[in-house]
């Protein structure tokens, strides 16, 4: 860790993706970003993951610059892509003004429906 102040990022870009057994288990998925989020973007990460059918039951962990996806069925259809658009989703919500944004999963199911 750097004495330095962390750059906050309200778009963060992934640089890499990890789909294989790892601490928590074999469902787990981790991403590392470029910058780390600021607190909006992870928010905005963990309601639209609670909003979306496919990854119902799926717990965000934001570490710094390592998003943890913990319950992630690789079974069902292509995980990567559907993480990718979340998270540009994500990204794209930060930039909303407050009222704009979605408050509960009913309010913006068409953000998410892919």
């Amino acid at each position: 860790m750097s004495a330095y102040p962390q750059f906050q990022a309200a778009t963060p870009r992934v640089t890499r993706m990890e789909m294989s057994d790892l601490y928590v288990g074999d469902r787990t998925t981790v991403v590392q970003l470029d910058a780390v989020p600021c607190e909006t973007w992870v928010q905005n990460l963990r309601a639209l993951t609670r909003q979306c059918p496919k990854f119902s039951g799926v717990e965000v962990e934001v570490e710094g610059e390592w998003v943890h996806f913990a319950g992630m069925r690789k079974a069902e259809g292509p995980v990567a892509a559907n993480l990718l658009k979340l998270i540009a989703a994500a990204g794209e919500m930060a930039y909303m003004s407050p009222a704009a944004r979605p408050v509960a999963p009913e309010a913006r199911p068409a953000l998410v429906a892919w």
